[in-house]
């Protein structure tokens, strides 16, 4: 018998296809990616409240498309995944302009300038659904946007128009307020997903947003003085390759202000941005995820891996092995790659976990950094982890060698403490309240005492200036006035 064809309802596929789950900012990036894909270099955007009836433009300087090209673009599963694509091509199925765009709105027009002509296609959810049919208005040209120019005034480009949102998007009913803080998510998120696109090793572009450029957020933070390099190299074999960079960020202490800090930790924050950045094509696809790896456990985002982010470059050839979606905002390693990746991570999470427990640095005094003896040590009995006060410390050390009782009695007092230490709340504690930063008002008379006891008291045959260097980086404190009011202190008859 021969086969017999069952078309998709045009209706109820349109509205499947409306519900994909895109959010208003990963809707327009895929608009972006449209344009870059077309080799523009602007890419400038209209996002106008309209007194509540929103409405979007998205205008890019690039070559456009003639009538046959535009046909093919709004055509769903025009190009999809199967096809062998351009290095700068950021398309994948075939259907992220028109569903990205339909996710957020009802009436999606495109308008394309190539060779001196200007055409027009327009998607309407309304007419597709009152005519049962697949068909695309012709001509339609909508009403002038404030924040961008004519694209009849340019050689080439294209302009993409949203309007009339609805509930199905983020962009529907938004008052004043909720509008702002939705264009600055927007804002964030263009800057973190493009970001090497907008200052680093990408083709450049520039994304503006009602008028002001968008500026690109790194989130390596590749030029802070204090952001550790792991090691990258290639993952895999052949053209399965990919390339892994894992870094580790300064602790809070070695930002200059709360202002730097905060922004450096991204959109969502400093826990939600930890783990594997994923990026094809150098367009980054996704933020932050541990991607189901684990060692004895799935990791998930706790506060000691925060300041962990490593970065993995994927050519568009992984894509079926990685299982990137439509919205391009998931993706999932191959099984071959599963060790190699959870060795990496493991190595950076716990390198991360150092830094967030030591406050990510040594004193700066000047002199050769030394190697710091800690009042705690951290080590394994029988599978568990616990702490133990350091012996070898020199403050400890010289108590320990003091008369007999008094050294019975500390070492009874060290017991007791190491056998209390109430590690489970503190972590808690900690976990559950914003970590505030040593500072010069956490240096106190007493603290200076104590220090020029210590030192007066070290067993140590190290020069005073090294012990105190070595105290001072166990309390990570970087304060050169304590230091020398130490010193000075040190120096006067007791």
């Amino acid at each position: 018998m021969e086969p017999v064809e069952i078309a998709p309802t045009p209706a109820a596929l349109l509205q499947s296809l409306r519900g994909l789950g895109y959010s208003p900012e990963t809707a327009l990036a895929d608009l972006i990616d449209n344009s870059i894909a077309a080799q523009a270099q602007t890419i400038e955007l209209s996002i106008d409240w309209n007194d509540g009836e929103m409405r979007i433009g998205v205008l890019d300087d690039g070559r456009g498309m003639t009538s046959a090209d535009l046909e093919s673009a709004m055509r769903f599963g025009g190009n999809g995944p199967d096809v062998e694509r351009k290095p700068d091509d950021l398309g994948r199925f075939g259907l992220g302009m028109k569903t990205a765009s339909l996710s957020q709105c009802r009436c999606l027009t495109v308008l394309s300038r190539c060779d001196g002509e200007t055409n027009s296609r327009t998607w309407d959810v309304d007419d597709v659904l009152r005519t049962r049919r697949w068909t695309v208005g012709v001509g339609l040209l909508p009403q002038k946007f404030d924040h961008l120019p004519a694209l009849d005034k340019r050689p080439s480009g294209t302009l993409v128009v949203l309007e009339r949102m609805d509930e199905i998007g983020g962009l529907f009913g938004l008052d004043k307020g909720h509008f702002f803080a939705k264009l600055q998510d927007i804002r964030s998120h263009f800057a973190m997903v493009f970001h090497r696109f907008l200052s680093l090793d990408a083709r450049r572009i520039r994304i503006v947003v009602n008028g002001r450029d968008v500026e690109g957020w790194d989130p390596m933070l590749r030029t802070h003085p204090a952001t550790q390099r792991l090691g990258a190299g290639r993952v895999g074999a052949g053209a399965q390759a990919v390339h892994v960079a894992p870094f580790v960020l300064p602790h809070r202490d070695r930002f200059a202000n709360d202002g730097e800090y905060v922004a450096a930790g991204g959109p969502g924050g400093w826990a939600e941005r930890q783990g594997f950045y994923i990026y094809r094509a150098k367009r980054l696809i996704v933020a932050g995820n541990w991607l189901g790896l684990g060692s004895l456990r799935e990791w998930t985002k706790e506060e000691s891996s925060r300041l962990a982010r490593i970065a993995v470059d994927l050519p568009q050839r992984v894509d079926s092995a990685w299982r990137i979606d439509i919205r391009k905002a998931t993706a999932r390693p191959p099984a071959n790659l599963r060790a190699r990746l959870i060795n990496i991570g493991s190595a950076c999470r716990e390198t991360a976990r150092e830094v967030f427990a030591w406050r990510g640095g040594q004193v700066r005094t000047g002199k050769t950094a030394m190697a710091v003896s800690p009042v705690w040590m951290e080590e394994y009995l029988s599978g568990k982890r616990r702490y133990r006060i350091n012996r070898d410390n020199p403050v400890i050390a010289s108590l320990l060698q003091s008369d007999t009782g008094a050294a019975r009695l500390a070492r009874s007092a060290f017991s007791l403490i190491e056998r209390s230490v109430p590690v489970e709340r503190i972590w808690l504690d900690v976990s559950e309240s914003a970590e505030t930063p040593a500072t010069a008002a956490d240096v106190d008379a007493a603290l200076v005492d104590d220090l020029v006891t210590a030192l007066r008291a070290s067993a140590s045959d190290r020069e005073p200036e090294e012990v105190l260097d070595s105290l001072l980086r166990t309390l990570r404190l970087d304060a050169p006035a304590l230091r020398a009011t130490v010193l000075s202190r040190f120096g006067e008859p007791s």
